[in-house]
């Protein structure tokens, strides 16, 4: 990556006035491992700017700052999470084939109404009471390995117990979590071009089309599960419109499924390669909610979030136009030493710790109290059940995409075979 400083002139995509920016290369599609995009981000850190222009990818802004971060994902009428733009959708910002992902690419007043679809089945007290499902499906993941001594984590594991979890409170039929998991996990976790991933393509469809019919279900016959509550929820007296009922069911499905699948996924390796941070939570279980934040903070399921900005503005120092790009880099605030002391390492009790991997202000992740849950349960059993487990780190195999979410494809490990749970 170079930088240089770049004058006002010198793209028709750059800013016009205001102060100069700094300009680097930052090519999203690069980011092919964790490694690739921890070392970008740590680039555009050491030029000392906190936000930056690059050309690449369409041209768009870097926000990397812990402080400027927080405040562009709380100003959602400067930093807009609508696509008003058309065709400046940059590459690997998102994909722009699909419809919106509401509440998330949603802004008020009709964010509002989106919301508070969700609010009320993810509040915290209705996601404790899924505490129980998030135990019975980890012992039920963890009951297929325990007699073998080997495991391979994602499959076996990680992408098992969420997506039950949230399959099975959605109510979706029992007999499809597989397919719905393979496909959304297979999008993300294998090459463009491999078999693996034409497979998840082919799905892609008829798995959205699935999502549309158990809606349409639950309009004719409600049932006591979430997708009857999206279906039926009314905003100002009037049932949700289809459409956009399908897009919240289908934003929650694909969140509940393959985010927590990479937190998970992310906390195995460290506790892996770091045994003495393991040896301390299998010492003192307590600690599990704060190391859970340090997780969060470390291995955030989403590295960068795009917004838009609405209208011309100053911001972090350069002059930002009106449908300018931004990206907003939970991986670089998380790291922002003004807000974490010797935020390069890991510490399993950081407290305070507050960080921005779930987002903040209205578009915070209304599924983090659910997420917080499952995660919990699965690391703690993991703990208990085969807590000399040893991770092969030449075996494990990254997504082939690390631009906007990481995670893993495969990841296999060994331990101490242990007899299958009571029942």
């Amino acid at each position: 990556m170079t930088t240089n400083t770049a004058s006002n002139a010198a793209s028709d995509t750059a800013p016009k006035a205001g102060a100069v920016p700094m300009q680097v290369d930052f090519d999203l599609t690069s980011m092919t491992t964790r490694q690739a995009s921890d070392e970008a981000l740590e680039a555009v850190k050491a030029t000392g700017c906190p936000v930056v222009w690059t050309e690449d990818n369409g041209g768009h802004w870097i926000v990397g700052t812990y402080g400027l971060v927080a405040s562009a994902f709380r100003d959602w009428e400067t930093f807009s999470s609508e696509r008003r733009v058309p065709g400046r959708s940059a590459i690997a910002f998102t994909n722009s084939s699909l419809p919106p992902c509401l509440p998330e690419e949603s802004d008020p007043p009709h964010w509002y109404g989106y919301r508070r679809a969700l609010a009320v089945i993810l509040s915290p007290q209705a996601s404790e009471r899924l505490r129980g499902r998030a135990r019975h499906w980890t012992k039920y993941a963890l009951d297929q390995v325990t007699e073998s001594g080997e495991i391979e984590f994602v499959h076996d594991f990680t992408t098992v117990v969420p997506a039950r979890v949230t399959l099975e409170w959605l109510g979706y039929p029992e007999a499809e979590w597989q397919w719905f998991a393979d496909t959304f996990h297979g999008i993300s976790a294998y090459p463009a071009g491999s078999p693996e991933h034409h497979e998840a393509s082919q799905a892609y469809g008829p798995v959205l089309a699935r999502i549309k019919e158990e809606l349409s279900d639950r309009i004719a016959s409600p049932r006591d599960d979430a997708l009857t509550a999206i279906a039926h929820h009314e905003v100002d007296g009037e049932r949700l419109p289809e459409d956009v009922a399908q897009s919240i069911a289908f934003l929650t499905t694909v969140g509940g499924i393959d985010t927590t699948t990479a937190l998970a996924g992310g906390a195995l390796l460290h506790l892996s390669k770091f045994p003495a941070d393991r040896q301390r939570l299998i010492d003192e279980p307590e600690l599990l909610p704060i190391a859970t934040e340090e997780f969060l903070r470390f291995y955030p399921p989403a590295r960068a979030h795009k917004r838009i900005v609405a209208s011309d503005t100053e911001f972090g120092g350069v002059a930002m136009k009106a449908g300018d790009e931004v990206l907003l880099s939970e991986v670089a605030a998380g790291r922002d030493e003004s807000e974490f002391p010797d935020a390069d390492t890991f510490v399993v009790d950081r407290n305070p710790n507050r960080h921005v991997s779930f987002g903040v202000g209205i578009h915070r992740c209304p599924g983090s109290h659910l997420a917080r849950i499952t995660f919990s349960e699965m690391i703690k059993a993991v703990l208990e059940r085969m807590p000399d487990y040893h991770i092969d780190p030449a075996a494990v195999v990254d997504y082939p995409d690390w631009a906007m979410v990481g995670g893993w494809q495969r990841m296999p490990a060994t331990f101490t075979p242990t007899a299958r749970s009571a029942h």
